[in-house]
């Protein structure tokens, strides 16, 4: 009941900064309060990013704590298990409707300008169940995040069930 009053908070909080015009980076630094935004998933661009319709703009959005196998890098080859992780992404969620969360312990965008958020689709943590059904690891950039012990938690459950990229008969992690 707690987590449900803490989301229609940060929501009423977002939506009297965004009544005033400003972002939390106009009044604290580093990110260091909590957004929660609605968007409409457009496209999976791979297995760990999308595309969000939000604010009546496109944004580019990282998935936090999780990393699936290459597709789209121009600099590596399709990796195991990564085409299978992009067409996951984009059968559990484009089209549809999301909440996306911030990290305040994360930085707001990536290095390519990227948000970092954390996808909820109907109360469930799409990173999570990324990694839980064996699409993409978890992955630590820099310093802890919040749900870290989760991920790894369900890394090691997918690991042990040999699901998708841990499957021997599929890859060779």
């Amino acid at each position: 009941m707690q987590e449900i009053i803490t989301m229609y908070l940060n929501q009423i909080i977002l939506s009297i900064l965004v009544s005033l015009n400003l972002t939390a980076s106009n009044i604290l630094p580093n990110n260091s309060i909590q957004l929660i935004e609605n968007g409409t998933v457009v496209r999976a661009v791979d297995g760990d990013t999308i595309e969000v319709f939000q604010n009546n703009k496109l944004e580019k959005v990282r998935l936090i704590g999780v990393n699936t196998p290459e597709t789209v890098d121009p600099r590596k080859d399709v990796q195991c298990y990564g085409l299978e992780a992009s067409l996951f992404l984009k059968k559990e969620i484009e089209g549809k409707k999301v909440v996306l969360e911030n990290d305040p312990t994360q930085q707001d965008k990536d290095t390519y300008g990227r948000s970092l958020r954390y996808v909820f689709l109907d109360g469930k943590n799409i990173n999570q169940k990324i990694i839980e059904e064996g699409y993409g690891f978890e992955y630590t950039y820099k310093v802890p995040y919040k749900f870290q012990k989760e991920f790894k938690k369900s890394e090691d459950e997918a690991k042990a069930g040999s699901k998708g990229l841990w499957n021997k008969d599929n890859c060779n992690y």
